[in-house]
């Protein structure tokens, strides 16, 4: 039985080290969502360096990450990753984000959980005086991030190298 999830049961904190696993969890049930593991073995091995990551990127500080907590358990989380830049005209700032790890469990989506993790991991983006971010969006994410102010590019390509 779905349960009714208000906003005011989640408590959102920012991450640490020590929630490395928790983070890459939440990742192996995005991942696993969307049909990207051939094995239970793979996914496995897919958190474990996810989980690897997460605790060098958190550690160095070229990644900021926010869990929503509830009753002990993790329902929600998103991550900052930081990346070097070098300044355009349109702006000089040196350092970018990329918004990845989005991520709400099913029973608690559609009553702004990620709508508060996305707003929060903004709000550090801005304190940071990052020129952008830029992040890859699910068609179900969509709208939560055009709320925000994000805008579809398709000026980008990319090369898979392995």
């Amino acid at each position: 039985m779905a349960r009714s999830p208000t906003p005011a049961a989640i408590a959102i904190r920012s991450a640490t080290v020590a929630d490395a696993a928790r983070l890459a969890a939440q990742r192996g049930r995005l991942f696993a969502e969307v049909a990207q593991y051939d094995s239970p073995e793979h996914r496995s091995a897919f958190e474990r360096e996810a989980e690897a990551a997460f605790r060098a990127s958190l550690g160095e500080g070229s990644c900021f990450a926010w869990l929503a907590d509830t009753g002990g358990a993790t329902v929600a989380s998103v991550a900052l990753l930081i990346y070097p830049r070098l300044p355009s005209p349109a702006s000089p700032a040196r350092r970018e984000g990329y918004l990845l790890n989005v991520y709400t469990d099913p029973d608690w989506r559609g009553v702004g959980v990620a709508t508060a993790l996305v707003v929060t991991a903004i709000a550090k983006a801005r304190a940071l005086g990052l020129a952008r971010i830029r992040l890859h969006a699910t068609e179900q994410g969509q709208p939560i991030y055009a709320a925000q102010g994000f805008v579809s590019r398709d000026d980008e390509m990319e090369l898979t190298l392995g």
